[in-house]
């Protein structure tokens, strides 16, 4: 299809599903507008050659190569041939070509999770980066992944886990968690803007889809520390149908 974007995502063990938290942020995206697109799925080590390979220029901070990156069809794109990387730039852009119906990425609870839902990822890094590796990577992304969080924590994930993840932060964790709850419970949802759905919604939607794919009871803990997770993930199942292709 001339029209379809292209989605570059990471896979998982058999049977490969979307997992990770911010290509889940743009699946959400293009679900929600009705987006045609299909999914190019690379390994982590393949990511940076692959998007070399294709003359996108890389981040000017961070990771040069990342994932989510989108290819939007040339009937779409000022520029012909064009690749987006980050899942906010990814944002922006759609909602700028397909603004119908919107994401609302101006509204002030967005900024507010964007800065609370970080310090979950940094609190939680023992829990979930161990998790992440044993559950749902293939063995070459597995292999590249401990070694990139071993230089990243500055030592090997089950020291990491041993060291900062387990009760320590769960207890750590609830505040930040209870702080989120009460952006998302100001306006009476199961939306952060009520019953209006935005991109601050795909933000925590994703993160509520990772913990499910992780498992391990996971997604059901923070359910238990902030009912308000579960009912917006629950709003926003049609969402999450599509997630092998």
């Amino acid at each position: 299809m001339a029209e379809e974007i292209t989605l570059f995502d990471l896979p998982s063990k058999p049977p490969n599903r979307s997992w990770s938290l911010n290509p889940w942020k743009t699946r959400l995206v293009l679900h929600y507008k009705s987006l045609p697109y299909k999914t190019h799925w690379l390994e982590y080590p393949d990511v940076a050659p692959h998007l070399k390979s294709l003359s996108i220029a890389p981040n000017a901070e961070g990771t040069p190569y990342t994932i989510p990156t989108i290819h939007l069809p040339a009937t779409k794109s000022h520029l012909g041939d064009e690749h987006i990387m980050d899942s906010k730039a990814i944002a922006i852009a759609l909602e700028k070509l397909y603004p119908t119906p919107p994401l609302y990425l101006d509204a002030p609870e967005l900024a507010k999770i964007e800065e609370l839902w970080p310090q979950v990822m940094t609190t939680m890094r023992g829990v979930f980066m161990p998790k992440t590796s044993r559950t749902l990577l293939n063995d070459r992304s597995k292999e590249y992944f401990e070694e990139t969080r071993k230089e990243r924590f500055g030592m090997p994930l089950p020291d990491l886990e041993r060291e900062v993840g387990g009760e320590q932060a769960w207890e750590q964790v609830r505040p930040i968690l209870e702080a989120i709850g009460a952006v998302l419970k100001e306006k009476n949802g199961p939306f952060i803007l009520g019953e209006t759905v935005s991109y601050a919604d795909f933000v925590l939607v994703s993160a509520m889809q990772y913990l499910t794919r992780l498992g391990g009871g996971l997604y059901e803990r923070f359910v238990q520390i902030e009912p308000a997770f579960g009912r917006l993930y629950e709003a926003s199942k049609q969402w999450l149908e599509r997630d092998d292709h």
